[in-house]
């Protein structure tokens, strides 16, 4: 007799609905923009026998597996890369736990992985960005749980504390970055009618300048600009122009309107009386 061989069982049929062409565009550009990144490395974590654990490539190519960790931490230093990922793994482990899980340990990277370290020092205020983070997180769910406002009280304010040493490391990346320079853009410069605006260093006037002015008969001139906004102005003169005509007010004597005059006006000298 033959035996007969069971039947296959009928896949289940989906009881979730086909993505709408808005959601099926959007997960498209997801799946491109992930193609555009650079895959950071993933780690296998490996449970033996006896409690031992292990965290190693998840294949076998280990020379390149080294290269990409070297270079997500921004070092050609296979060994700082290492113990930098070490650390970072160490950090993200959750509360009692001997050893971080995978996901903590990839997620870890990948946060370090996507600051970009472009040598060692960055790399060391990526992990300590990735700790921060961490822990400021912890302090918040702390908070959230808290039954007291003592509790409450304390955790939220380490969070805090946390959330801006975390901004500071920012700043602090930022600037390192864009190597300390502080870049000032003047976007243009207003010279009402009467007044003469001048570019470049100006020295204190001598003889009949007074209060840092240079006059010119009775009319002063604007005062001297110095720094990066002379600067840019050497750069671009066009950005000195007048501005439009000045809206007209009605005026208390005579008939009609007429412009505002000019505040700055000339000293007048006093008279001695004879």
């Amino acid at each position: 007799m033959t035996e007969r061989k069971p039947k296959a069982e009928a896949p289940m049929p989906s009881l979730k609905r086909d993505p709408t062409p808005h959601e099926a565009a959007a997960m498209a550009k997801a799946a491109a923009y992930c193609r555009s990144r650079t895959e950071p490395p993933a780690y296998q974590v490996k449970r033996v026998e006896g409690h031992s654990v292990t965290v190693d490539a998840p294949h076998n190519e280990l020379a390149g597996f080294v290269a990409l960790q070297s270079a997500t931490f921004g070092t050609a230093s296979s060994d700082f890369a290492s113990r930098t990922a070490a650390e970072v793994m160490d950090i993200v482990r959750s509360r009692g736990e001997s050893m971080p899980t995978e996901d903590q340990i990839n997620a870890g990277v990948a946060a370090v992985a996507g600051i970009e370290p472009q040598n060692e020092a960055e790399a060391m205020l990526a992990a300590q960005m990735v700790g921060t983070h961490s822990v400021a997180m912890d302090m918040l769910s702390r908070a959230k749980q808290a039954t007291s406002t003592g509790h409450l009280e304390r955790y939220g304010t380490l969070a805090t504390k946390l959330l801006r040493t975390y901004t500071a490391q920012l700043e602090a990346l930022a600037k390192v970055r864009r190597g300390g320079a502080q870049k000032v853009v003047v976007e243009h410069v207003h010279v009402h009618a009467g007044g003469q605006a001048i570019v470049g260093h100006v020295t204190g006037a001598q003889g009949g300048a007074r209060g840092g002015q240079i006059e010119n008969g009775q009319q002063p001139y604007a005062r001297a600009l110095t720094g990066p906004a002379a600067v840019a102005f050497q750069a671009d003169p066009s950005m000195l122009r007048e501005d439009a005509g000045r809206d007209a007010l009605p005026i208390a004597s005579g008939e009609g309107e007429g412009p505002m005059p000019d505040a700055r006006r000339g000293q007048r000298k006093r008279r001695t009386k004879g």
